[in-house]
């Protein structure tokens, strides 16, 4: 193959990653069904957390489903996030194109600098890079998950406090935890008062509406919530337990707090070492090197 082949090759190979990421990157049509979804009263044992990822759902879901039925990411963990089951599958299509390219683009500008690289090295390069690639999105939707699920026990901490509050001063339990919900503008706070919404106007208890959300998000703590609250409509007095389970829900949070604090300060002792390990060699090489000169 002539260097003007190769370079042919290389421009096509970037003028089709260029168009790809131009299609990804160009805003997605509205979604009618999630508009309409959020109209229709009956739905709201169906709502899911609204997705910021639309524009990675272009894989057919069928193709998405055989895709991704290996890589074990839960559909809690894909609620949490706002994503849908295709739209990771394209993500992950989409990165691992992207690895498989970047060797292909480095090995034709090689060729062109006159470097002859045997074919084994960047092939298996280019699978390696691929398949690692394909891992990342499924990484990253765990991650986001278990940061966006801790943020909503520690949203859910104050959620209990207020609706024990609303509790004493209403006295009924659906106004309690509607008016507590009402009070902040965070994600949580938004999507459960979205959810007691649809379920006042479908006719479902907000119990019912918050333990199938626990279920659906895989918060059990939620779950308790729901618990409480359907044992309170039935007359039993739940202040000291919202209170209880407030406090638990805190200590829980200010614990993984300080784990991920040890974790990092852990994190640090390795640069640290390096760090020395340096110093001591940009101490000691000269002089030995001086020793054995002499």
């Amino acid at each position: 193959m002539s260097a003007l082949q190769l370079l042919g090759l290389a421009g096509m190979i970037i003028a089709g990653g260029a168009a790809l990421g131009i299609a990804a990157l160009k805003p997605a049509p509205p979604q009618l069904a999630a508009a309409l979804a959020l109209l229709d009263a009956s739905s709201a044992s169906t709502v899911t957390v609204s997705s910021t990822r639309d524009r990675w759902g272009w894989l057919p879901p069928s193709a998405a489903q055989f895709l991704d039925s290996h890589l074990g990411v839960s559909d809690a963990d894909l609620r949490m996030v706002g994503w849908t089951r295709p739209q990771l599958a394209a993500r992950k299509v989409a990165v691992a194109v992207t690895g498989l390219l970047i060797p292909a683009l480095l090995v034709a500008a090689a060729q062109l600098m006159g470097v002859s690289i045997p074919f084994v090295i960047p092939g298996a390069a280019c699978l390696l890079l691929a398949a690692f690639m394909w891992t990342v999105p499924s990484r990253e939707a765990g991650e986001k998950a278990a940061r966006a699920r801790a943020e909503f026990r520690s949203a859910l901490a104050s959620l209990l406090d207020l609706v024990a509050l609303e509790r004493r001063a209403r006295g009924s339990v659906p106004e309690a935890l509607e008016a507590a919900s009402e009070v902040a503008s965070s994600a949580p706070f938004e999507l459960i008062n979205e959810r007691l919404t649809l379920a006042a106007r479908a006719g479902i208890s907000p119990w019912t509406a918050l333990h199938d959300l626990g279920e659906e998000l895989d918060v059990s703590e939620l779950r308790n919530l729901a618990d409480i609250a359907s044992v309170a409509a039935e007359g039993a007095a739940v202040y000291q337990t919202l209170l209880a389970e407030s406090r638990t829900l805190r200590h829980a949070d200010l614990a993984a707090q300080h784990a991920a604090a040890n974790v990092a300060s852990e994190k640090l002792v390795y640069p640290l070492a390096l760090l020395g390990i340096g110093f001591m060699l940009l101490v000691f090489v000269p002089a030995v090197l001086r020793l054995f000169t002499t």
